[in-house]
């Protein structure tokens, strides 16, 4: 069992990783409104939650295609990010469809974001 200062440590170690990255993204968070339909509910409006560091992952496609997703990034556990949010990175638009706390050790290290390319029209 670790002690406590060590899973600190460890958490630390992992979020100067993640920071050093230099990589970020903003956040987005739907205005959902009724019920929706086919297609699901009706987002008329997005509210900024601001930019977070992320580490985005460089997966092949044959990678991406097994998971089920069109990108992965790790995030920082105190990412105020959850299902369904956007992320905005290189300019490219993410749907949030999934995220996993990752546990070592019974530390929360990092978060493990599920991503999928939304194409958002004009």
């Amino acid at each position: 069992m670790l002690t406590e200062s060590e899973k600190q440590a460890m958490v630390h170690d992992t979020a100067e990783l993640l920071l050093s990255s230099g990589e970020t993204a903003e956040i987005l968070r739907p205005s959902v409104s009724g019920a929706g339909g086919f297609t699901g509910p009706h987002e008329p409006a997005e509210d900024s939650l601001g930019t977070v560091a992320i580490e985005f992952r460089q997966l092949s496609p044959e990678e991406l295609k097994q998971i089920g997703a069109d990108g992965v990034c790790s995030m920082l556990p105190d990412s105020d990010v959850a299902e369904g949010d956007i992320l905005v990175y290189d300019d490219a638009r993410y749907r949030v469809t999934d995220i996993k706390r990752e546990n070592c050790f019974g530390a929360v290290t990092h978060l493990t974001v599920r991503l999928e390319h939304e194409y958002k029209g004009s």
